[in-house]
């Protein structure tokens, strides 16, 4: 009792920063591990990932602050930008000050060149919510920033992205598209009366057949990058697996309506996970010889 009356001071606070549904900070997170044990060879620095990981969170608060704003101004179109921002309350000013000043510094800690790419996925956030109105592809965009995290985690090495590396970010460009127009099709009836355009809009009942093929063409890529970097059975073994779940996705998405869909775009969380001890564990036993 004592503990959840500690607790329950910082809890709007949390929903402010979305940590009460973090699926997507689960998935960002997994990417940017990725993307730092191929960079280190299976050995990162534990500061490196720490710092990767605590930056990675800030970031993704950051944006669904920004998100929320955005969603807002399409609400209330009368007000201008700037009067919005004038409007928001003392509290939530208080978290995006802190989300940047907190996510700054690390970033400046893993290297300049993960500093840029932070920048770069920023800049293609941006894009997505300015053009969420004018093209049924913003999830490309948004893909594009979101699987930007494995290339942090490359630099986050202090190595520069190489062949393996884009790569893998080719991989996770096309695994969080086929994530993001699963989600998108649980938001059909709300992008609808904003007037937002989604992929799941344009492919209509198709589209579990493009969430196929873009899975497809992931692991397609990731088989590139294991043979790459010579990963080994395991990770043909998280390939198999990482198959297996996205059949199991169609399969929910088939028969199961918009739970369905929902609990497939959770499975992606094993997904990448399975991905992720395939390339860990190629390393462990890589080393154990």
């Amino acid at each position: 009792m004592n503990l959840m009356v500690r607790i329950k001071p910082i809890v709007p606070w949390l929903r402010l920063a979305r940590l009460h549904r973090p699926a997507d900070l689960g998935l960002l997170w997994l990417l940017g591990l990725w993307g730092i044990w191929l960079g280190s060879d299976g050995k990162p620095a534990p500061s490196a990932v720490i710092l990767l990981l605590l930056a990675l969170l800030l970031l993704r608060a950051f944006a669904w602050l920004v998100h929320d704003l955005a969603i807002a101004r399409l609400t209330h179109p009368q007000h201008t930008l700037l009067q919005m921002l004038r409007a928001l309350p003392k509290s939530l000013r208080i978290l995006a000050a802190a989300e940047l000043a907190l996510a700054l510094p690390l970033l400046l800690l893993l290297g300049w060149p993960t500093l840029l790419i932070a920048l770069s996925a920023a800049a293609l956030g941006a894009a997505f919510l300015a053009l969420r109105r004018s093209t049924f592809l913003g999830e490309l965009l948004l893909a594009l920033a979101f699987a930007s995290a494995t290339l942090a985690g490359f630099t986050a090495t202090g190595t520069l992205p190489g062949k393996t590396a884009w790569l893998i970010y080719t991989a996770a460009v096309l695994w969080i598209g086929a994530a993001l127009t699963q989600y998108a099709a649980l938001h059909l009836q709300q992008h609808a009366r904003l007037g937002i355009k989604s992929i799941t809009m344009l492919f209509g009942s198709a589209d579990r057949w493009l969430v196929a093929l873009l899975q497809l063409f992931a692991l397609a890529a990731l088989w590139l990058a294991g043979q790459q970097e010579k990963l080994g059975v395991f990770m043909h073994i998280a390939l198999a697996v990482g198959a297996a779940l996205g059949l199991y996705q169609q399969y929910l998405m088939a028969s199961a309506g918009d739970q369905g869909y929902r609990r497939a775009w959770l499975n992606n969380l094993w997904l990448g996970l399975a991905l992720f001890c395939g390339i860990a564990f190629s390393y462990l036993c890589r080393c154990a010889a």
